[in-house]
């Protein structure tokens, strides 16, 4: 009985340290910049694609902002920052925008699409490890 457990321990030993890297390299922080108060920015960050910049979108409007109810809109759909040069961002907004439309896509080029908070809040289950960081360089975790 000894022998067995001892390989598979030998085993496993040498894959610990991978496990680390895979979770640290997982880890992604997504900057978002307040720009009144129903609308916020999401900056493109660590590789970050529509999923997780729904998903860091809703992060701020549940613990930044103290909205669980209610829609999410793109006021701004991805393209140059305003609140940080040289980046790409996605304006968010809590108030409705003019032709707004549901999707089942999370893409973030369109102004105009919607979802509920709730959805956005959902699709962090995919990304455990995302969190946001607001212009004063807090971090908020799901």
């Amino acid at each position: 009985m000894l022998k067995p457990l001892s390989l598979a321990v030998l085993i496993t030993l040498p894959t610990l340290g991978h496990a680390q890297d895979f979770v640290r390299r997982e880890r992604l922080t997504i900057p978002v910049n307040r720009i009144d108060s129903t609308s916020f920015e999401v900056i493109e960050a660590d590789g970050a694609g529509g999923t997780q910049l729904w998903c860091a979108a809703g992060i701020y409007t549940r613990h930044v902002l103290g909205q669980r109810g209610g829609d999410l809109y793109i006021q701004s759909g991805r393209g140059d920052a305003t609140t940080a040069p040289g980046r790409k961002g996605v304006v968010f907004t809590t108030q409705p925008v003019e032709g707004a439309f549901s999707s089942f896509g999370q893409g973030v080029r369109r102004t105009g699409k919607v979802f509920s908070m709730a959805h956005a809040f959902a699709l962090c289950r995919d990304s455990p490890f995302l969190r946001v960081q607001t212009a004063d360089n807090r971090l908020v975790r799901r």
